[in-house]
């Protein structure tokens, strides 16, 4: 699926506002952010966020709102997985911002775990490497 049919597809759902690929912050604020402690240096993250995806049926795709917490101090870009084994990721997001990734359909019903990644980017209190990193995740289902 193209980024612009993902994101009309999205912005059919009333309850999300969507500006491009990155909207202004809704409900994933309510969710724990999960908090990641980086190993190596640089700007890639050698260590992911787990979040546990509940399916409720194999007929729906799904996308994974990711929210950059409020207490981030530089940007990141999270990606992750689709079902089809693609990587797909955001545009870098700062403090309170989201974006979508699109991980498909075809889930069985039940609960699977997702792994999401990050990638800094200099700026802030970022002078070079990615120390550690947050997130806030939704689920969202896409119509269709």
């Amino acid at each position: 699926m193209s980024l612009h049919s993902f994101t009309r597809r999205l912005a059919t759902l009333g309850s999300i506002a969507v500006s491009g690929f990155v909207v202004a912050t809704t409900a994933a604020q309510a969710n724990p952010p999960i908090i990641v402690n980086c190993n190596s240096g640089g700007q890639i993250c050698d260590q992911m966020a787990r979040y546990n995806f509940n399916s409720e049926s194999p007929n729906f795709d799904y996308a994974l709102q990711v929210t950059a917490p409020a207490t981030h101090c530089s940007e990141v870009k999270y990606f992750t997985t689709n079902r089809e084994g693609q990587r797909v990721e955001t545009e870098f997001l700062g403090p309170n911002r989201s974006g979508f990734l699109p991980i498909g359909g075809n889930w069985q019903q039940g609960s699977h775990t997702i792994q999401i990644g990050a990638i800094g980017r200099q700026g802030g209190c970022n002078v070079g490497t990615l120390g550690s990193w947050g997130v806030q995740v939704r689920p969202v289902v896409v119509p269709r």
